[in-house]
């Protein structure tokens, strides 16, 4: 028996990333800024997070490195996350009154579309943005309704590599039955994406509409690297299929 046969009746675990995957910023001076005034109301500093990348990292691991060297520990920042998390709402909220935010990356709804109408596929997330912050998002855009399952947010552990077991055993508990890592697809933008599919044991689709180029994401090998997500043809058998 081959193994499509074996999962015929569970669909494919799809945990797609949102930023530089799913949408980009268009006002990201603006956003950077008041996220540094937050961490000053909050925590009364912001520490270094000038100098730091947030690309592919959890938000917790994120404000742990701009506000280490202020003597703030993980601890105090989870203390606080609630706070941080509804600030962070507040900030996008305020920022889509007056404008676009964000922008869909190409392909991104009609690829979305398809998946949510299509039973081989179960679409969740897993990003490192702090959970409220993460839906917020979504509604922004108008793709919330798209996703089915929970997956795994960036208030729930520090290292995105740990990330993909807490959405697996979500969607354990939402199935009933064991699934295998190699059942589910991550699709990201950095090469964080692509370890932590590595580590956790999933297929990893990278896609380039972020801050790397295809070259850049194929020197860390995932199972397939794309330009943007807007080739559907092509792209639903694979994620099918890898």
């Amino acid at each position: 028996m081959n193994r499509r046969a074996t999962v015929a009746s569970l669909p494919r675990i799809l945990l797609f990333d949102i930023d530089g995957t799913l949408i980009r910023a268009v006002r990201r001076p603006e956003y950077r800024r008041l996220i540094n005034e937050m961490l000053l109301e909050v925590f009364g500093t912001c520490g270094r997070i000038r100098e730091v990348d947030f690309g592919g990292r959890t938000d917790l691991s994120i404000y742990r490195e701009a506000l280490e060297c202020e003597g703030i520990t993980i601890e105090m920042i989870q203390e606080k996350l609630p706070l941080v998390e509804t600030r962070m709402v507040a900030i996008l909220e305020r920022l889509a009154a007056s404008g676009e935010v964000f922008k869909l990356c190409a392909g991104v709804r009609e690829l979305l579309d398809l998946l949510h109408h299509d039973e081989r596929f179960f679409s969740c997330l897993l990003t490192g943005n702090v959970e409220k912050l993460a839906q917020a998002k979504l509604r922004v855009v108008d793709i919330h309704h798209y996703f089915q399952g929970r997956g795994a947010f960036g208030n729930e552990a520090e290292n995105r590599d740990h990330l993909p077991e807490i959405a697996a055993q979500r969607m354990r508990q939402h199935f009933r039955r064991h699934i295998e890592a190699k059942h589910f697809v991550i699709i990201g933008d950095t090469p964080r994406d692509i370890s932590c599919a590595r580590y956790f044991g999933a297929k990893v689709v990278a896609v380039a509409t972020g801050t790397h180029s295809v070259e850049e994401l194929q020197q860390h090998h995932p199972d397939a690297v794309l330009a943007d997500l807007s080739d559907t043809p092509t792209l639903l058998p694979l994620l099918h299929e890898i």
